[in-house]
């Protein structure tokens, strides 16, 4: 009997080594985002990593057109950095913008602002700027504690061009009412008609963030003739991450006034688990999946926003082989031999079965990166593309009855395809 033991460790000890050579490295295979979204909308990217006591949260937002006030022929460009001074306890702001001084003064003067020259416009930005970022950026003075003793104002004018420029720096001294008024910024007010889109981060449930003590925030904006684009980033207190056991959760809330609205923003998310997990769970999945520790979200302009974003993960799934090595020596010296037999056949259940899922995996995120890729190459030639997406949908099919991939997975592709085809029957009518 110890004989038939010692051969059957031995086979399996060499067929760890034999399927170890083949698979040196674990592969990853990242959710791929095609770049070719509709022009139309924003394009919003968030990586979110939150731990137990604070998240931090980068979006990067962008619109290949100007805004109206841009494409009318009123203004030239505009751009606000907004920075934290921790030390102050106070945001640095500087807005600058350079406009055509006729266009803009004829429009104040249906505002109830009429100037003679562009000199009585800077007398009076110079001595009251309230007025001024309320109108054009939406912003106001009192209420977010802008002082003039420490805000100062240059402004320049070039008759032969009629270009006017205005740069306007100040200290925005009441922070957790500056966070709302971002998140929350009047829609029609000057110059702010198309600023940030809606939802920004205020889409989800703030409340969990105590936004009266930022360890850092920073606010970028740019509107020139050919885009529009705005970067944020925070890092504050919070408790969006929870543990249970060996399991970590995370939920993102998203506010009532946008659950079930669908906005005109393409969205990815990314968020990152603590690094020595992998991800288990996703929710809403089927514009989710993930990979390693990282959940990836995707939201076109014709989703609608769930109630919330979920994801768990928890320790990495060990591997067969790795377990097998561990306990090759124990199994051949102590004396409890059968129960680590009877330990070592229900590791080899659970590694086979683990290995289907990870070759389901990787199956899965190679057919959605085809289908990714098809659409980049292909979009523009609709009937080609068509017979290409064809053929792919062949293969699933082909797949999901072997099954090389499971049922979610199946659902997961046929609905991006679906949706890529929409896609690819906008962009031709467009043309």
């Amino acid at each position: 009997m110890k004989k038939l033991l010692s051969i059957f460790i031995i086979s399996i000890v060499t067929t760890w080594v034999l399927t170890s050579a083949c698979n040196l490295q674990k592969p990853l295979y990242p959710l791929a985002f095609s770049s070719s979204v509709n022009n139309q909308v924003w394009e919003i990217r968030d990586t979110i990593t939150p731990t137990f006591d604070k998240i931090e949260w980068l979006e990067d937002g962008a619109h290949p057109e100007p805004p109206s006030w841009i494409s009318d022929g009123g203004w030239y460009n505009a751009h606000s950095r907004q920075i934290l001074v921790k030390s102050g306890n106070y945001i640095f702001a500087t807005f600058s913008e350079s406009f055509n001084w006729p266009v803009v003064s004829a429009s104040l003067e249906t505002e109830g602002f009429y100037f003679e020259t562009f000199d009585d416009f800077k007398s009076l930005l110079c001595n009251d700027q309230t007025w001024w970022l309320m109108y054009s950026w939406g912003l106001p003075s009192d209420w977010l504690g802008i002082s003039p003793n420490t805000t100062r104002v240059a402004a320049e004018f070039d008759p032969n061009t009629s270009i006017a420029f205005i740069e306007i720096s100040c200290r925005i001294t009441n922070i957790p009412e500056y966070f709302l008024q971002i998140a929350s910024r009047p829609a029609e007010i000057g110059i702010g008609a198309e600023k940030l889109p809606k939802p920004l981060f205020a889409a989800f449930d703030l409340a969990a963030i105590y936004i009266g003590d930022f360890d850092a925030l920073q606010l970028y904006e740019d509107y020139t003739a050919d885009h529009r684009h705005y970067r944020i980033y925070f890092k504050a207190p919070a408790t969006l991450l929870s543990q249970s056991k060996d399991m970590y959760s995370v939920s993102l809330e998203v506010s009532p006034p946008y659950v079930g609205e669908v906005h005109n923003a393409y969205r990815f998310m990314n968020i990152s688990m603590p690094s020595d997990t992998e991800i288990r769970n996703t929710s809403p999945s089927n514009i989710s999946t993930g990979v390693d520790n990282i959940a990836m979200f995707g939201l076109s302009d014709s989703d609608r926003y769930p109630h919330s974003f979920q994801v768990t993960s928890g320790p990495p799934v060990q591997d067969l082989t790795e377990f097998l090595i561990e306990n090759t020596v124990r199994w051949a010296t102590e004396p409890e031999i059968w129960v680590a037999l009877g330990t070592a056949i229900i590791g080899i259940y659970a590694g086979f079965h683990g290995k289907r899922m990870w070759g389901r995996q990787k199956t899965y995120y190679r057919l959605y990166r085809s289908m990714i890729n098809l659409y980049d190459h292909y979009s523009d030639n609709l009937s080609k593309f068509n017979q290409e997406i064809e053929n792919l949908s062949k293969s699933i099919t082909k797949y999901f009855v072997e099954g090389k991939i499971n049922d979610d997975q199946f659902d997961k592709l046929l609905t991006r395809r679906d949706d890529l085809l929409e896609r690819a029957k906008k962009l031709k009518k467009g043309d």
